[in-house]
């Protein structure tokens, strides 16, 4: 599971003319300013407990670097690392060995880690937004690959906060990611997002 993360975890927020949307009933200010403040973000520390499509569930600590750079560091007994390093997403299975290398812009997972990012841009496209109290869901997909999965990121309002993330995959299994503790704008050391010195032995694409 957590390799179909990484697949459907690599994606862009201006002020474009919103597309008719799925149960919508948000104001275009309130997408353009989760998109503002996606665009402000520099970096993210957080804790996250992932549920995956079978039940299992798994944690660990997410950081986030922009541009490009990301880390999910998964709690024993989980054996997964994922890093980018900018241009590549590496998973690491130190139990198996096992190391994946996929484009960072190749999927939905790095969207939070690009440099502009745009909703309703030529790479991306919001399929539904919708605000109900004080949480704030925005689902999107690839623009020319909307088979391959979709990303929904729920916010808190008044801060706004970015709270959880669900990625549904071409299978349409979906998995629950949540975020606790989460720190921002903290100066992250880049030997966080170098790619594991076993990966570096051994390259699988």
């Amino acid at each position: 599971m957590c390799k179909n993360l990484l697949r459907a975890l690599i994606i862009t927020i201006s002020f474009l003319p919103l597309p008719s949307l799925a149960s919508n009933n948000i104001q275009p200010a309130t997408i353009a300013r989760v998109e503002q403040y996606l665009q402000k973000l520099t970096s993210l520390q957080a804790n996250f407990m992932q549920s995956a499509p079978n039940g299992d569930i798994s944690s660990g600590k997410f950081f986030l670097k922009r541009p490009g750079k990301m880390r999910w560091q998964y709690d024993a007994p989980t054996p997964i690392l994922m890093v980018s390093d900018g241009s590549v997403m590496t998973y690491y299975d130190s139990e198996l060995d096992q190391v994946t290398d996929l484009p960072i812009d190749d999927s939905l997972a790095g969207f939070l880690a690009q440099k502009d990012i745009k909703f309703n841009s030529k790479a991306i496209q919001i399929e539904e937004a919708s605000q109900q109290n004080s949480i704030i869901r925005i689902r999107i997909t690839q623009t020319d690959k909307k088979a391959d999965g979709e990303l929904t990121m729920e916010f808190s309002d008044s801060p706004l906060q970015l709270r959880n993330l669900i990625l549904k995959d071409a299978q349409a299994q979906t998995t629950n990611i949540s975020l606790s503790d989460a720190k921002f704008d903290l100066p992250l050391e880049d030997k966080l997002f170098v790619r594991p010195s076993n990966a570096l032995k051994r390259k699988h694409g």
